[in-house]
């Protein structure tokens, strides 16, 4: 987190296969029954950090693109079949969100 700028992130690990990014709480929830690579669905998490800001929390190409970064870079290797698999079914359904005023 500190590579990439991200100060003030906390990380709560869970009892379950769910993992989520808390943009406003600045946390990041792990569950350590993910069925795959446990260090890919965290930098899956972070990779929300730089991208869900301007489409909504949704796996966009700017996502997909962002985490193929992350993880050749902090693991030296390309997404796992978990997150391959989520990838294709996720890819385009990712929109950008545009908010004129206040968004209530």
């Amino acid at each position: 987190m500190i590579c990439l700028g991200h100060y003030g992130w906390a990380l709560e690990i869970t009892n379950s296969s769910d993992s989520y990014c808390w943009l406003k709480d600045k946390k990041i929830t792990l569950g350590i029954l993910y069925d795959g690579d446990i260090r890919q669905i965290l930098l899956h998490e972070i990779a929300h950090i730089n991208t869900a800001r301007f489409c909504n929390q949704r796996h966009n190409k700017a996502f997909w693109d962002h985490l193929e970064y992350l993880t050749r870079r902090f693991m030296k290797s390309s997404l796992d079949d978990h997150q391959l698999r989520h990838k294709e079914a996720t890819e385009f359904s990712g929109f950008y969100r545009v908010v004129y005023g206040i968004d209530r």
